[in-house]
């Protein structure tokens, strides 16, 4: 399908939409005709930059528009009956992450896109970013020699919860749900959790600002994972650690290296890519699976587990001690 135009429509236009349309926008094979938002004025302006028509119902675009595909951009607590009527036309779907508030719903997300024989990606932007992949590469190979620990931490919401953050999960499953792809992409399936937040957080998930996980890999490894949406700055990394050797991923403009244990570091850099080239090669990634049969990376299982994880974490703070990780 060299030859076709992936024709895509976006439900949700604020927030990352302005960066999917780049995205689509910087692929010769899509284009996006359509974009729908209850906000009409957001709505109109994502479509003036798309060259697209906007749409306040979705579902009038859906029945309207000649699509493809449809990016789902909305808080995840919509996902689930935004996916089922997506599937119920028979479009293939890329969704932000988490792909939903719940792992039942994602399930449900997933069952929905099997039986109409559609694919649905979950956005892992951060498995597309070149010093993770070089990482990725440099454990694969046994260059760590045997792993020992992974540290993460990440901090983009500030300040208390309020509708904005609620509105996106929280930051457990607004930014946990990159840490927990992130450790079973670099280190394994996680096979329990543990977490922590303040006490006066943890009447809903939707409320946490700060909290921790501790995560236990089924080959055994540890993690500890910090979200942090009251530090300013929050020094955004990740790092695993072996017997022969660590890598860094740095995110607060840093270096990101692989640091032998006998001899000097390497970098996982690549200046030649800009610090959006995630966000293009994870909508390429949808772009190639739809139109070439790429094997997805970035599935709904992957959007499935993370949840699972996400979910013993959070159960673990109220109970005090590790959950294992359902199925």
């Amino acid at each position: 399908m060299a030859d076709q135009t992936l024709r895509i429509g976006l439900i949700g236009c604020g927030g990352i939409a302005p960066t999917h349309l780049q995205c689509y926008q910087a692929n010769e094979r899509a284009k996006v005709v359509a974009v729908a938002d209850l906000n009409e004025a957001a709505a109109a302006a994502l479509a003036e930059k798309a060259g697209a028509t906007p749409y306040a119902d979705y579902r009038q675009m859906l029945a309207k528009e000649q699509l493809d595909a449809v990016g789902l951009l909305t808080p995840p607590a919509t996902h689930r009956a935004l996916a089922a009527d997506v599937c119920d036309v028979g479009l293939h779907l890329f969704s932000e992450k988490p792909l939903a508030s719940t792992a039942d719903d994602a399930r449900a997300m997933a069952d929905a896109a099997a039986a109409a024989g559609k694919l649905l990606l979950v956005a892992q932007c951060h498995r597309f970013h070149e010093p993770v992949r070089r990482a990725k590469a440099h454990i694969a190979a046994g260059d760590l020699g045997e792993l020992s620990t992974y540290r993460n931490r990440f901090g983009y919401l500030a300040g208390k919860p309020d509708d904005r953050t609620r509105g996106r999960g929280g930051i457990l499953l607004d930014n946990g749900s990159h840490s927990s792809y992130l450790f079973r992409y670099l280190v394994g399936e996680v096979a329990s959790a543990f977490g922590w937040a303040p006490a006066d957080q943890l009447a809903q998930i939707e409320d946490l600002c700060v909290c921790t996980m501790l995560l236990q890999a089924e080959n055994g490894i540890g993690g500890i994972v910090e979200l942090d949406g009251a530090a300013t700055p929050c020094p955004n990394a990740i790092e695993v650690f072996g017997t022969a050797g660590s890598v860094t991923v740095d995110y607060g403009g840093g270096p990101s290296l692989f640091r032998p244990a006998q001899d000097d570091p390497v970098s996982l850099d690549d200046p030649s890519l800009s610090g959006s080239h995630r966000f293009q090669r994870e909508v390429d990634h949808f772009v190639a699976c739809v139109l070439d049969g790429e094997q997805p990376e970035i599935s709904a299982e992957e959007g499935v587990a993370d949840l699972r994880v996400l979910e013993a974490a959070y159960k673990a703070m109220g109970t005090g001690h590790a959950e294992v990780v359902g199925s």
